[in-house]
């Protein structure tokens, strides 16, 4: 149902400002696993050198300040450079035609019957706090999958695996999962009290007034006011398919196209319904993925000396003997 919705989607597109926001938002979250192809004769090195332990439940938390440095240091190598020039100019690209993007977008939910509204309902409240809040409609179940209930299930699913089956790569990547969304959340929170942008569907002036560090009550009181950009959603939903792909790369073939698919869906249904402009997401699918890649190495530990030279490899070296000079081909084992 949901690859059809694209499909069809792409077909009846007519306005030219919506194909560039939904080419924009296929190149962003294909970036991510060719960005990763581009990394893996590094990424294979490096993983060479480290070996996997089970992680202590503890380090999800003591751990933090460690893998927020390395994504720090991730976000502003050379190498991010040109990562950092896509981030910009498809933000800056979007930002100039969020208005067009928004009206047309939600003329299409209009139109094929998918309406404007989230009718996500609570089916379980404490009090005045909703606890569980359900879709009940395809609308509301494109929003619903960036929910933290869904982020927090997925996480959950695979640390009762691990325990229950003695399955340490699953238990680390449930631990994972959970230590990245407790770091990216904290950088996305940051993040959206400095731009300070209004959501569209409270929108005061077009494109959303900018309102940056409003005070904590402020910020409490009136959200949507101020935590448009960057996408939580986008950023988290990233984050689970990076940390998942990163532990179990022998399923790319079906993560990275289900992700895909689950991003694109995520994204239009926000601005289907409001809540985010298309110029919140590039930033957020960023954080996702570096986040995400510094959080799956935790419980990964440098190889000792004698353990990283075990390594198969072929070496070449100059030699000198009796019968003259040359290169020796050696193969390590």
């Amino acid at each position: 149902m949901t690859t059809k919705y694209l499909v069809n989607l792409l077909k009846n597109c007519k306005s030219v400002r919506m194909k560039l926001f939904l080419f924009l938002l296929l190149t962003l979250l294909s970036a991510t696993p060719v960005y990763a192809q581009s990394e893996a004769s590094s990424a294979d090195a490096t993983t060479a050198n480290f070996e996997s332990e089970v992680i202590q439940v503890k380090e999800v938390i003591t751990e933090i300040p460690h893998t927020s440095w390395m994504g720090i240091k991730k976000s502003f190598s050379k190498e991010s450079l040109p990562a950092w020039a896509a981030v910009v100019s498809s933000t800056l690209i979007l930002l100039n035609n969020d208005e067009v993007i928004l009206k047309d977008v939600q003329r299409y939910g209009r139109d094929s019957g998918i309406g404007n509204n989230d009718n996500t309902k609570a089916f379980w409240t404490l009090g005045e706090i909703d606890i569980i809040r359900l879709p009940t409609d395809f609308g509301s179940f494109t929003y619903f999958l960036g929910d933290g209930l869904i982020h927090g299930g997925i996480a959950a699913g695979f640390l009762i695996n691990g325990y229950a089956n003695k399955n340490s790569r699953a238990a680390n990547t449930g631990l994972q999962l959970a230590h990245g969304m407790i770091i990216s959340t904290f950088f996305n929170q940051f993040l959206k009290r400095t731009f300070g942008r209004e959501s569209p569907y409270v929108k005061s002036e077009p494109f959303g007034k900018w309102s940056p560090y409003p005070s904590i009550p402020e910020y409490q009181s009136r959200t949507s006011k101020y935590d448009a950009m960057p996408s939580g959603h986008i950023m988290t939903t990233t984050l689970v398919f990076t940390v998942i792909n990163e532990n179990y790369p022998e399923y790319s073939h079906v993560t990275i196209p289900l992700g895909l698919t689950w991003g694109t869906l995520l994204m239009l249904g926000m601005v289907n319904n409001g809540v985010h402009w298309a110029s919140d997401y590039p930033l957020g699918i960023a954080m996702g993925y570096v986040f995400g890649k510094a959080s799956a190495q935790l419980g990964k530990k440098p190889k000792t000396e004698a353990e990283k030279k075990s390594t198969k490899e072929w070496l070449v070296m100059p030699t000198v003997d009796s019968r003259g000079s040359g290169l020796a081909f050696t193969y390590a084992y």
